[in-house]
C-alpha cells in the first residue's frame, strides 16, 4: 500500500505538536493532508541509543497491534510506518476520559467500552494500560476509543496459562473507570467482579508504560 505521505513531504508541511515526549518517549504531532488528519508518533527525536533500540521496538509493537485490530470501531484507523522509528494513524477527535465530566457521558458508554475490549480480546490482543484514563478517548460523549498500544501483547506469543490473567487486567481497567466515572450505571455483578480482580492485583507485573515515565496524552 502506498503511504499517504513521506518524511520528506513532512519537512515542508505544517505540523502541530500534540505531545512533547521526554528523553525516552516519542513526540506526537498532528498533520493535515488531503482533508485527513494524522497522528505522527516519532521516536527519531530521541537519542540514537533510544530510537534505534527501544523506540524501534515500541513502534513496531504498536503498529502490529493496530494493524491486527483494524475494523473494530474505536481503534485508530489506517496505521502505517513512516519509517522504522515513526508510526502514523488517523486522528480520532475527542477528549480523554480523564478530562470528561461524568455527567456528560452517555449512559451506555462503559457498556460500549467493555464490548470494545472484548472485541480486542477476540483478536487475541490485550492492551494492558486501560487503567490509565488518558488512554481512553471519549468521542462525542457517546463512543469510546482506545489509544496507546505500546504496552499491548499478542496472545499468540504468550503461553495460554496467562491469557485469562492478561485479559482480566484489561477488564479490571474498564470496571475501575466505570466505578469511578459512572457508578450508577454499574451493576452488582460487575462490581463484585472488580472486587475479585483487585484482590489478585499482586499478580500483575505489567503496569502500563514500559519506561515508567508519564506524559499527558491530550492537551
Amino acid at each position: 500500500m502506498k503511504k499517504p505521505f513521506t518524511r520528506e513531504a513532512l519537512k515542508s508541511a505544517p505540523v502541530s505538536v500534540l505531545i512533547k515526549g521526554r528523553w525516552g518517549n516519542a513526540d506526537l504531532y498532528i498533520h493535515e493532508q488531503n482533508n485527513n488528519t494524522w497522528v505522527i508518533k516519532d521516536f527519531s527525536v530521541c537519542q540514537p541509543i533510544v530510537y534505534k533500540t527501544w523506540g524501534r521496538f515500541l513502534i513496531m509493537r504498536e503498529y502490529h497491534a493496530l494493524a491486527r485490530l483494524q475494523g473494530i470501531r474505536g481503534i485508530p484507523e489506517f496505521p502505517f510506518l513512516l519509517d522504522r522509528y515513526t508510526l502514523c494513524y488517523k486522528f480520532i477527535p475527542g477528549q480523554t476520559l480523564g478530562e470528561t465530566d461524568p455527567d456528560m457521558l452517555d449512559e451506555a458508554f462503559f457498556f460500549k467500552l467493555e464490548y470494545l475490549v472484548k472485541q480486542m480480546h477476540e483478536r487475541r490482543m490485550v492492551h494492558l494500560d486501560i487503567r490509565n484514563r488518558r488512554n481512553i478517548l471519549v468521542v462525542d460523549n457517546r463512543e469510546p476509543a482506545l489509544l496507546d498500544f505500546q504496552s499491548s501483547l499478542n496472545l499468540d506469543r504468550i503461553p495460554r496459562l496467562f491469557h485469562k490473567l492478561l485479559k482480566d487486567i484489561d477488564i479490571s481497567g474498564v470496571y475501575k473507570m466505570w466505578r469511578l466515572k459512572k457508578p450508577e450505571s454499574m451493576d452488582i455483578t460487575r462490581r463484585r467482579k472488580l472486587e475479585n480482580l483487585n484482590k489478585r492485583r499482586f499478580l500483575w507485573v505489567l503496569k502500563g508504560y514500559p519506561l515508567g515515565t508519564r506524559k499527558d496524552r491530550r492537551k
